[in-house]
């Protein structure tokens, strides 16, 4: 594939992203000397995930379990950002897909709390969930954590922490066109039937209270939370960071960035691919966000790109309900460069919300 991203391009766009989700900054920064040329970033990620799930291995076998998940987790999270973005190599792609899957399953029975997976029937297919309960609260409210374009829910394990500490179990799952999700279902931007998919799950179980839902995400998984909040009146609180207002933009004269796009949606040419987003209305929010009862906090950040800046405003602008503003002048966009200030304002805010 020609137009391959170069290097430092990426290591830009998604460094902070890196260290929010947990990648240790030794070996980031181990990478960064490794990595040379795009066609080495599966690779090599893949090595040093490979490396820390052995080590993890080995720390079962002397019986530390708690290390063992710790370090399976973490290298679940190696596997995700060695391929999320690797198109160029489907077969390195799905290779690192098919790691990733596996060494969160390894971790998932011994992380603390534990991590329970579900399915839940939509369109025909199953989606994958993860289920995490807070110790010591009995049926406590549920915030279900909405991804972005590239990411999935064996990511999502720091953010999910800040809600468990306050007593709020959590759900990070794979929509359409996301992680497990994929291969069966493509990308689209109605995130309300899903949502609601998994609430009437929910809503069968005596171990949460289906009564106090929340939704939540960065950036895409934003408006996909805000795209849940519009369409079922069960949500009770939506916070989110950079949702914007209308995400249909491509950079269209990025080759690569049309590619990704294209993986995503399931199609074969750009003609296609500008039809679908231009035709159909599903990401934007016009005629949703006035739908939003629920209480809404919107967090943006002043380093964010104008467009987005000016569409998260006008989301909350829009919105009915009780509504909150908070703009982080320091932050880029989704807050990965302060996720000590974000992630802890939106679960102070579902905790507020849920009264957990």
């Amino acid at each position: 594939m020609e137009h391959l991203p170069q290097v430092e391009a990426v290591w830009r766009r998604w460094e902070p992203r890196f260290i929010g989700a947990g990648v240790d900054y030794n070996t980031m920064m181990k990478l960064k000397n490794e990595i040379t040329d795009w066609t080495e970033w599966c690779q090599k990620w893949c090595e040093r995930g490979e490396d820390l799930e052995a080590f993890g291995d080995e720390a079962q076998d002397r019986g530390h379990t708690l290390t063992a998940a710790e370090s399976w987790s973490s290298a679940a999270v190696l596997y995700q950002f060695a391929g999320m973005y690797y198109i160029n190599d489907m077969k390195q792609f799905h290779d690192s897909h098919e790691k990733k899957l596996a060494a969160f399953t390894k971790a998932a029975p011994y992380l603390d709390p534990v991590v329970e997976r579900f399915e839940v029937p939509f369109k025909g297919v199953n989606l994958s969930c993860y289920l995490r309960l807070p110790k010591g609260v009995a049926r406590p409210p549920v915030v279900l954590f909405s991804n972005g374009f590239e990411g999935v829910k064996e990511e999502s394990h720091q953010r999910t922490q800040r809600y468990l500490a306050r007593g709020m179990a959590t759900i990070t799952w794979d929509g359409p066109g996301r992680g497990e999700t994929w291969k069966h279902l493509p990308m689209d931007g109605e995130n309300g039937p899903p949502t609601a998919a998994i609430i009437d799950y929910l809503e069968t179980r005596d171990d949460v209270d289906a009564s106090r839902i929340g939704v939540s995400g960065p950036n895409r998984g934003g408006f996909a939370a805000v795209k849940a909040a519009a369409y079922d009146p069960r949500i009770k609180a939506c916070g989110v960071a950079s949702p914007g207002y209308d995400r249909r933009s491509v950079k269209w004269d990025d080759p690569y960035e049309i590619a990704f796009m294209l993986h995503l949606f399931h199609l074969d040419t750009e003609d296609e691919l500008r039809e679908r987003l231009m035709n159909q209305t599903d990401f934007t929010l016009e005629g949703d966000a006035e739908k939003i009862r629920c209480p809404l906090l919107v967090i943006v950040g002043g380093q964010d790109e104008g467009a987005q800046y000016k569409g998260s405003l006008r989301l909350y602008e829009e919105a009915q309900g009780p509504k909150e503003l908070v703009v982080f002048p320091d932050a880029e966009r989704n807050g990965n460069n302060v996720p000590f200030k974000v992630r802890p304002r939106i679960a102070d805010f579902m905790a507020d919300q849920l009264k957990a």
